[in-house]
């Protein structure tokens, strides 16, 4: 078993411990109540000897210089956790109430991750310039040091291994902060690193514990010198507020609320199973999740009509049953935020289907909604403007290309997009206008660790992912030299 079910402890320094405050967390299966597992309540003095331990690992190890060490590093890792996949899903399953098959896929991609980064690991290039005759200049990239990781519940595996991948390849030595709803799983891929001789005590690091106390130390703490954060905006926002103190360098992937621009020449049973699956995957808790369809007028009831049809198909339940296609939404309070917004789109909109809570039996132990979808929603409406992190669709009608960009581009967000269309032409000019990180044609939600992510406006700052992903750990050195003819 890779995480005790008793207690998942704190790794600091190579060794795993239990919190100083000696109190703890449970992690509570969000399909059925039922006790997964138990975490470290972790206090001020185990972050800060996390944080010692990263220092120290980070200079006086050789670690930062030595890319070979830390390209077999980050293979081992890789192949470690690709040989535990089936135990880890379960674990991720239980923990965040996702299905196996999303948590198979999301474990996957973690491992793809790990490989890609263990051969960028080599690859950590700066530039040289003939600045005059007698001067030269060196472009070194150098890593930053320590790197604070705070990470989500929503997919807390891909999401922390996504930073971590690079702040390694780079060079950096790490503090991972899981958020507190999903732990076990965290610590459970952290535990994979045990016994890679390449990776000196002390290059990874995790703490779990409540981020107002973990997270805020993360923040502020000198030695830390760069934060990756993948959340919720008005928490990213404040981060930032903290960070700025101390002049930190700061990685912020935070909310979204793309849409679909769907076309007439649309391929639209393509679109509709696309759509169906970017909104309804992790029960909508993503933040590319595709939650708003923007659609001409032309096809608006035709699509709806099939979207009402593909939603009502999906069998919402228990995510260790094989056959479910929707999970629950992850605890009682995110059950609750996303009724609240239902009930604002039945005032505001028309509904289409869904709307509810699931009841009856089994779903009484859990947080089931049905998938949602609303029809003739106003662009000013909260449903519209704000990110759910739910299983709720949003339908609005455009008449032409103009107006299609205009709704697209008309909320505080601008993480991702779909485009629709045959036309090519059509395509590139809507996504060069549409302000978003990602732009996809035809298709939705292909992630890849060579391609960057990342948002415009609100949806943060910053770069994850490819070449940009992994300079976002570096700091930019010039070394000038001077020499006699």
């Amino acid at each position: 078993m890779l995480v005790t079910t008793d207690s998942a402890k704190n790794y600091i320094n190579g060794k795993w411990e239990e919190s100083s405050t000696g109190e703890t967390m449970t992690s509570l299966n969000p399909a059925t109540g039922e006790l997964v597992g138990i975490s470290q309540k972790s206090g001020l003095e185990d972050i800060k000897k996390a944080i010692a331990a990263a220092k120290e690992t980070f200079e006086n190890e050789d670690w930062k210089y030595n890319s070979k060490k830390r390209s077999e590093a980050l293979m081992k890792w890789a192949n470690n956790l690709e040989k535990n996949k089936e135990e880890l899903a379960i674990i991720l399953t239980k923990e965040n109430g996702k299905t196996l098959k999303e948590s198979r896929i999301e474990l996957s991609a973690c491992v793809d991750t790990l490989k890609y980064y263990a051969g960028m690991a080599r690859s950590v290039f700066g530039r040289s310039i003939n600045l005059t005759e007698t001067a030269y200049g060196i472009i070194d990239k150098s890593p930053i040091g320590v790197v604070g990781i705070i990470s989500p519940w929503n997919w807390p595996a891909l999401l922390m291994i996504r930073e971590a991948a690079p702040a390694l390849a780079a060079g950096n030595t790490l503090i991972l902060k899981p958020a507190s709803r999903t732990p076990l799983i965290s610590v459970a891929l952290v535990e994979l690193v045990n016994g890679i001789e390449e990776m000196p005590a002390g290059t990874i690091n995790i703490v779990t514990g409540p981020g107002a106390l973990i997270g805020d130390e993360i923040s502020k703490n000198p030695d830390v010198h760069a934060i990756s954060f993948t959340g919720d905006t008005s928490t990213g926002v404040q981060l930032a507020k903290v960070a700025a103190e101390k002049v930190k360098k700061l990685a912020l992937e935070l909310g979204g609320k793309s849409p679909h621009l769907v076309f007439p020449d649309a391929d639209l049973p393509k679109a509709i199973r696309t759509i169906t699956d970017s909104i309804f995957i992790s029960a909508g808790q993503m933040c590319f999740a595709g939650t708003r369809v923007i659609v001409h007028e032309s096809i608006h009831k035709e699509l709806v009509a099939a979207l009402k049809v593909e939603a009502e198909k999906l069998k919402v339940g228990n995510g260790m049953d094989e056959t479910t296609n929707m999970g629950p939404v992850v605890s009682e309070s995110q059950l609750k935020e996303v009724l609240h917004y239902i009930e604002i789109g039945k005032s505001d909109a028309k509904l289409v289907t869904g709307g509810n809570r699931v009841t009856g039996g089994e779903f009484d132990k859990g947080y089931f909604i049905e998938p949602t979808i609303f029809d003739e929603v106003p662009l000013e409406s909260k449903i519209t403007q704000e990110e759910i992190f739910g299983p709720v669709l949003v339908v609005q009608v455009f008449k032409d290309e103009e107006e299609a960009i205009k709704l697209a581009n008309g909320t505080p967000f601008g993480l991702a997009a779909g485009v629709w269309t045959k036309d090519i032409n059509k395509a590139m000019r809507v996504a060069k206008k549409v302000d978003a990180g990602t732009v996809w044609i035809n298709t939705y939600n292909k992630n890849y660790p060579q391609t960057e992510f990342g948002g415009y406006k609100e949806s943060g700052q910053g770069r994850t992912r490819g070449i940009e992903g992994l300079l976002e750990y570096t700091e930019t050195k010039h070394i000038n030299i001077d020499f006699e003819e």
